[in-house]
C-alpha cells in the first residue's frame, strides 16, 4: 500500500508577531518558523539581508552592494495552505497525517482565523459518482478531525470535486488500462488523491514567503 504522502506549508506566528531584518520574528525577537523549521521571509526580504541563522547558504560576508529600496508591498489578507494526499481508494489519516492536522490545528485556534477553505479530491480511476463520493468521505474525514481538535466548525468550507480538477495533467497517460491493477498508473496518479486547505486570517499584514519552496 502506498504511503500517505503530507506536505504542509504553513505561515507560523503569534498575532503579536512583527518584522525584522527581513524576516517575520516573535515578540522575544526569535525567528518565526514553518513546520519545517524555516524561517519566514517577508515581502522586503533580500540576499543582502539572509542571516546565517535562517539562510546560511545566502549569507555571506561581502561589502553591502549599494541597491535601490524597493516600493512599499501594499497589505493584503494573509493566508496560508496545506495539502494532505491519500492512499488509493482511502480515507482514513495514519500517525504522520494526525500530527501535520494537530500541527494545523494548534495554529488555528492561535491565531483570528475568518475562514478555512478546503476542496478534495481523487484520481481518475473509477467512475465519476464513486470517486465524487471518496473525495467527499476525505473531507469529511478532515472536517471530522479538526473539530474534535477544537476547531470552530462554522470556519470551515470543505467541498469535493472528485477527479475533476487533476494536478496531473498529461503526465499520466498512455500508461495502460485505467484500472485499480495497474499500479503503475495507481503510483503515478497519487497527486491528484489530495485535500488542498487555504486558511484566511482576518488581519492585514505584508505579503510573506516560505524561505524554502514547496517542492512535490
Amino acid at each position: 500500500m502506498l504511503t500517505n504522502i503530507l506536505k504542509c506549508s504553513l505561515i507560523v506566528g503569534a498575532i503579536t508577531a512583527a518584522y525584522g531584518h527581513g524576516y517575520l520574528v516573535s515578540g522575544t525577537q526569535e525567528p518565526v518558523r514553518s513546520a519545517y523549521g524555516d524561517c519566514w521571509r517577508t515581502g522586503s526580504w533580500t540576499e543582502e539581508s539572509a542571516s546565517q541563522e535562517c539562510d546560511p547558504q545566502l549569507a555571506v560576508k561581502e561589502a553591502p552592494k549599494a541597491q535601490m529600496m524597493p516600493a512599499p508591498t501594499a497589505p493584503k489578507r494573509a493566508s496560508f495552505a496545506t495539502e494532505v494526499l491519500f492512499d488509493f481508494e482511502q480515507t482514513e489519516l495514519d500517525a504522520d497525517g494526525r500530527k501535520v492536522l494537530d500541527d494545523l490545528a494548534s495554529k488555528l485556534l492561535a491565531m483570528d482565523i475568518e475562514k478555512v477553505t478546503g476542496i478534495a479530491h481523487s484520481d481518475r480511476i473509477g467512475d465519476a459518482a464513486y470517486n465524487d463520493r471518496l473525495s467527499a468521505r476525505r473531507a469529511k474525514a478532515i472536517r471530522i478531525y479538526l473539530v474534535e481538535k477544537g476547531v470552530p466548525e462554522k470556519l470551515l468550507h470543505f467541498e469535493a470535486k472528485g477527479a475533476r480538477e487533476p494536478v496531473t495533467v498529461g503526465r499520466c497517460d498512455a500508461m495502460g488500462p485505467e484500472i485499480k491493477q495497474n499500479v503503475k498508473l495507481v503510483a503515478c496518479l497519487q497527486p491528484d488523491r489530495r485535500m488542498d486547505i487555504e486558511v484566511w486570517l482576518s488581519r492585514q499584514v505584508s505579503n510573506l514567503q516560505p524561505s524554502r519552496a514547496f517542492a512535490k
